[in-house]
């Protein structure tokens, strides 16, 4: 993942709580347009909810743990940043466990349902990453994620807008908060499929949400919208 100290910086955006009334501003287009998708990926590929373990990865301010806690997972949340883990630490309920340490992927617990939302663009060692990740999983566990689509990333580049140029064709930087850069990698579905199927996993899941008519006109919203931003997918054994 990218600099602990840069999603540290970061944790004021992240890190709100937020409620069904108030959804925080940094967190909308994940909550209104990427959730429903990941929620209906998660309910399609994992119909018998009972007694399900799922991870978090890349937890941010756990507001995802409260969302699958409240379906009636057992959670656990984790992420890098210590800023982080302490706000989402704050946004949970009592018994879902939220961590900045490997020791939940290391300690040799098992999950039926990873999520990680916004996570793997960020991660330079991604096939490193998978291989970690996909041994952690139950043998019929179930993998889901977002990540940015890559039109929407090259419609928003550049000319003070979304994103910034990098040398590279593939990397692109996010700053949200000025002079912090963080550089993101640029991975197409078919990119994630190779990724996936080197590991023995198969897609079971794809859908690209496009934004809402009711989320345009609620939110300051001073980006393109003509592709969709969140590029979702599920992969299992």
């Amino acid at each position: 993942m990218s600099s602990v100290d840069q999603w540290n910086e970061l944790a004021d955006i992240f890190g709100s709580a937020g409620n069904e009334e108030d959804i925080p501003e940094a967190a909308a287009d994940n909550i209104c347009i990427a959730w429903p998708s990941i929620i209906k990926g998660i309910e399609q590929t994992l119909p018998d909810k009972k007694d399900i373990v799922a991870l978090d990865y890349g937890c941010g301010g756990g507001l995802f743990c409260r969302q699958l806690h409240s379906m009636g997972f057992q959670v656990t949340g984790y992420d890098p940043s210590d800023a982080l883990a302490k706000s989402a630490q704050q946004n949970v309920p009592a018994d879902v466990t939220i961590t900045n340490s490997t020791s939940v992927i290391e300690a040799g617990q098992k999950y039926d349902l990873l999520s990680a939302i916004m996570v793997l663009q960020f991660i330079d060692n991604i096939d490193d990453v998978i291989e970690t990740i996909t041994k952690i999983l139950t043998e019929n566990g179930i993998i889901i994620y977002a990540v940015f689509n890559p039109a929407f990333v090259y419609d928003n580049m550049g000319d003070q807008r979304l994103f910034v140029n990098s040398p590279k064709q593939d990397v692109a930087y996010m700053e949200l908060k000025p002079g912090v850069q963080i550089p993101f990698y640029i991975r197409s579905d078919a990119d994630y499929r190779d990724l996936f199927d080197k590991h023995g996993m198969k897609e079971v899941y794809r859908d690209l949400p496009s934004f809402t008519a009711e989320f345009v006109d609620k939110y300051e919203v001073t980006f393109s919208t003509r592709h969709p931003e969140f590029l979702i997918q599920a992969f299992t054994r």
